[in-house]
Parts: structure tokens; sequence; C-alpha cells
């Protein structure tokens, strides 16, 4: 059975799609679900943020061109496809081609990732070949923004590019949800802002607004997710992360999955 493919994405580079992905990832496999990350960017930061040396493996670009699959196993739940500069070659390339955008959906549909529960990918901050790519063979969309109205605005062409999409290439893709990422201002502006991003979004925004937390970066200094850093039982970014987890899985129809249920605990 194919897995849940849920795409982060936003052309605007800065709101967090990396962080989100990566936590949300670390999350839903510490709840006993089987999640592979696959770093669709060229600057390879997701990779870079989970496994020593990962950058330089066989990954995405390998699996793209024809080669084996290699996966970068970070624990038991969760494995990661990394990504590297020859990304950025590739998708130069692919420009004009008759399957340009198919690479990666041809890919997902390989027996291969039927141990997946859900694939998890993270997008170059642009609309180029490679976005296209991750959107014509996602199931879902998460779009990570920053708490500021030329951020809401930069979204335009975006939502142009998922209706196209949707249109010509992916009819099933779907808008899962915003989250409002990087916050550190006053409740006051969190309110003020979150009705703005409402009004465009409705109640596909997340309920939890993931805080700017130095903790985040400790994570990524560590090679791993937030809630897995130590000392941090009552972590204010551990609960935020925990929350907007939840709800993801929830989105996702998930939450029934206990963890340990189906795979095991983590």
């Amino acid at each position: 059975m194919r897995p849940s493919v849920t795409i982060f994405s936003n052309q605007k580079g800065g709101v967090g799609k990396t962080t989100l992905c990566r936590e949300l990832g670390v999350y839903a496999a510490s709840r006993g679900l089987k999640v592979l990350l696959v770093d669709a960017d060229p600057q390879g930061n997701l990779s870079k943020s989970l496994a020593d040396g990962a950058e330089s493996e066989a990954g995405l670009y390998d699996a793209l061109t024809g080669a084996a699959v290699a996966v970068n196993k970070i624990s038991d739940h969760l494995s990661l496809l990394s990504g590297d500069f020859r990304l950025s070659a590739l998708e130069k390339s692919l420009v004009g081609e008759i399957d340009a955008f198919e690479r990666l959906r041809e890919l997902f549909a390989s027996p291969l990732f039927e141990t997946y529960d859900h694939v998890f990918v993270d997008t170059p901050p642009s609309l180029g070949v490679l976005t296209g790519n991750a959107l014509a063979a996602g199931d879902h969309l998460v779009i990570p923004m920053r708490p500021a109205l030329y951020s809401l605005q930069g979204t335009n062409d975006l939502m142009k590019t998922i209706a196209k999409v949707k249109k010509t290439i992916n009819p099933s893709l779907s808008l899962l949800g915003v989250v409002i990422n990087g916050f550190d201002s006053v409740p006051v502006i969190i309110r003020e802002i979150r009705k703005e991003i409402e009004e465009s979004f409705g109640d596909k925004v997340f309920e939890t607004v993931l805080s700017r937390t130095i903790k985040l970066e400790e994570a990524i200094a560590e090679k791993k997710g937030v809630i897995h850093l130590k000392g941090l039982a009552k972590s204010h970014a551990k609960e935020e992360v925990e929350r907007i987890g939840a709800e993801l899985l929830l989105r996702l129809g998930g939450a029934r999955v206990e963890s340990g249920v189906r795979h095991g605990e983590n």
C-alpha cells in the first residue's frame, strides 16, 4: 500500500519548512508510525540536520536518475532519503522533459516505499521542477508561514501553482493546513496576524503557533528532534511541537494510531 505523502512547501525562504518537516517527522515516528523524510532541496539542510555525512550518501538524486534507492536509517521508525547539490543540476536537466513532473510520483509508487506509513517531503524555496515534482506526488500540503503580512502576500504564487497542479497533474492534492512558525512577539499581535491569515485560509490554519526558540537550533546541532533533547521534559518548544504534531496526525487521520500499536515503540 502506498504511503501517505505530505509536502512542506512555500516558495519563500526562511519560513521554517525544513524545521517543521523534521520536527513533525520525528514526532510522528515517536508515535509508532514508520516515517520517511525526503529532502528535495538541493541545499540539503534537512539531511545535514539529521545525519552526519548524509549529503554525501546516495540519495534522492540517485533514486530519481535510475540508481538504487539508498535510505538512511535515523531510528527504528524514522528514515531519510537525502538531498544534495546535484538536485540543482537535475532540476535544470528536467526542464522541458515530457515526464519532468512525474519522477517523484513514479518513485513513491515503487514497492520499496510500501513499508512506510508516511512520507514527508521538504522542498526548495522556489516553484521550479523539484517543487512541481513534490506537488505532483503529494496527497497533502502543509504551508509553513512566518507571522508577517508580507509572508501571507507571498503565498499567492504558491496557491496559483497548486491550482495548476490540481487541474493538470494531481487533482487529489489537498491543502492540509497552514502552520504559523517562528513567532516571537506578544499575544495581541499574534491575534491580529492570525486573523489576517485565517481570512485567507479559514480553518486550515493550525491551532498551535510554533514560537521562535534557540531550542530548535540546539536540536539541529544535536541532529535530533526537539522532543528528544535531554532536560526538556517541560520545555515550551517540546510542548508546541507535540501539539502541532498531534494536530497533524489528527488531520491526516492518524490520531487513532497509538504509540507502539502498529510498529512498536520508537
